[in-house]
């Protein structure tokens, strides 16, 4: 920064101005090219923390996200052993059905030979 200062003196005595105004307006320009570094360094160190914090949140979050991945999982595997039990019963249903089918119609058939004499 003490070159670009120098020269901006030079430039300013070079211009006509007085010496101590060319020296106020570069030490004015100093401070306020340190100023512009301080916030450059706080804008950095901003930065810097928000990505942390960013990381943090991006690693809960699939944290998170895996979780409900593994509860999904959990309710699909639910979700299929009450279909296979719905299944099964519906076939046991089915054969209940067959066979009150069929004793209903050996009983009609043998009421039907019995009142036939």
């Amino acid at each position: 920064m003490t070159i670009m200062l120098a020269k901006t003196y030079a430039a300013l005595k070079a211009a006509g101005v007085s010496d101590a105004q060319a020296q106020a307006a570069v030490e004015e320009l100093g401070n306020l090219s340190d100023h512009y570094d301080g916030l450059t360094q706080a804008m950095h160190e901003m930065h810097s923390g928000i990505k942390t914090e960013l990381t943090g949140i991006r690693a809960d979050f699939k944290g998170e996200l895996d979780g409900v991945k593994s509860e999904v999982a959990g309710v699909k595997s639910e979700v299929a052993n009450v279909r296979s039990e719905i299944a099964y019963m519906r076939g046991r249903f089915d054969v209940l059905i067959w066979a009150v089918g069929i004793n209903a119609a050996a009983t009609i058939a043998i009421l039907g030979v019995l009142l036939r004499h």
